[in-house]
């Protein structure tokens, strides 16, 4: 209940596991639900799950990302197995093959119902079941409630525009490299909590830390690092790039900012190699930073000059999520000539299978008995601030 809950704290046992909260906020917010990048082509789709739901984005033949119910109107079949795939013209069942429109989900075939049945109310009635699904910056999101309630999404086109234009993700050109899953045995609020800071890092991401300046850490300082971080801006500004943060202190569905990686690092990997050979986002060459992105509730997401590294957790129940990842790369970069596939995916996969660990170890400690809230620390702003926008965005209504 909220009037348990302090702000600068951690949250309640009861709004941890309380999976009717988590419900309300993903029927009251929009959240990530992955790219264009995904479903780079026409008839693409990408399946995914928040909570008892299964749904799945799937690219119309009229270039539109929709997000779909994964549920036959005919017998409540499953439409679409494995983790992304391709549909035919049309989206069949595997069921009984009744067929339907891949741009509005009208039903146009169905099979063993017998002449004039698609003539009816029933027929016409019996389509795919479509929930809202808003693109923007080519990063799409979804929601369980009604889209015409939720304005958050506004702002974030708004602040995201100079920072994301020049990667011009929302117009193509992009493919899906790398797709990774799993089923993290940890609270979803917990993965959250432990992504809004990186006060564990030094002691649990020794690969990780060593892309960047020891001084870019947890709020610390250093003559040094102010003068990569003005090199940087120096080179930044010279090629028209945004680079200023612009957190969640004056909004609170996004944060977003330009950081330098250590210097003569070439992309976001364990070597300081390139990660792809193919550049995006109009560099001439590759640039040692990376353009980073967290939305309120469930995504962290980094840009850099060679390719997009996504990540976002959805929920299952109180006690597990699933961590999504994909690899973004140019639509003509190819696997083994311009990438290493194991090169271009470690940093995350290593750092992600970390923070799994502890994402656990703080999930069990919350079941507790003996659980207290704890307090955050001024590096662990970005806690609080999404345990605050947390409770009030799934509080009951009235």
């Amino acid at each position: 209940m909220a009037a348990h809950y302090r702000s600068g704290f951690g949250l309640p046992q009861e709004a941890i596991f309380d999976t009717a909260r988590t419900d309300r906020l993903y029927t009251n917010r929009w959240f990530f639900a992955g790219t264009r990048g995904d479903v780079a082509a026409k008839r693409d789709w990408f399946r995914f799950r928040v909570l008892d739901e299964e749904l799945f984005l799937l690219h119309g033949s009229d270039g539109v990302i929709r997000c779909f119910v994964n549920r036959c109107a005919h017998q409540s079949a499953r439409l679409v197995h494995g983790d992304h795939g391709t549909t035919s013209a049309r989206m069949v069942c595997p069921n009984h093959s009744w067929s339907y429109s891949i741009t509005t989900g009208t039903l146009e075939a169905a099979a063993m119902m017998g002449p004039g049945f698609m003539d009816t109310e029933v027929a016409k009635c019996s389509q795919l079941t479509e929930v809202p699904c808003r693109e923007v910056a080519g990063m799409v999101f979804a929601t369980l409630g009604e889209e015409s309630v939720l304005d958050d999404l506004d702002q974030v086109e708004a602040i995201l525009a100079p920072y994301t234009d020049p990667f011009a993700l929302d117009q193509g050109g992009y493919r899906l490299a790398h797709h990774h899953r799993e089923v993290v045995p940890a609270n979803w609020l917990m993965v959250m909590i432990n992504n809004r800071e990186c006060c564990h890092c030094q002691q649990n991401h020794k690969g990780l830390v060593e892309l960047f300046d020891p001084s870019s850490f947890n709020g610390a300082r250093s003559d040094s690092y102010d003068a990569l971080v003005q090199r940087g801006v120096e080179r930044w500004e010279a090629a028209g790039r945004a680079w200023s943060e612009d957190a969640f202190e004056t909004h609170d569905a996004v944060r977003v900012a330009r950081y330098p990686l250590r210097e003569g690092w070439k992309s976001i990997t364990f070597d300081g190699q390139a990660a792809c050979t193919r550049l995006i986002g109009g560099w001439e060459d590759h640039d040692a930073s990376t353009l980073s992105m967290w939305f309120n509730p469930n995504a962290w997401i980094h840009f850099t000059s060679d390719h997009i590294g996504t990540n976002w957790v959805l929920p299952i129940d109180s006690g597990s999520c699933v961590l999504y990842s994909s690899w973004i790369v140019r639509d003509d970069a190819i696997e083994g000539v311009d990438y290493d596939l194991d090169h271009l995916t470690e940093v995350w996969k290593v750092t992600n299978a970390e923070d799994v660990g502890l994402c656990k170890s703080m999930t069990d400690g919350a079941r507790s008995r003996f659980y207290q809230p704890g307090p955050f620390g001024d590096d662990e702003q970005f806690c609080r601030q999404f345990c605050d926008w947390f409770m009030r965005s799934s509080n009951a209504p009235g």
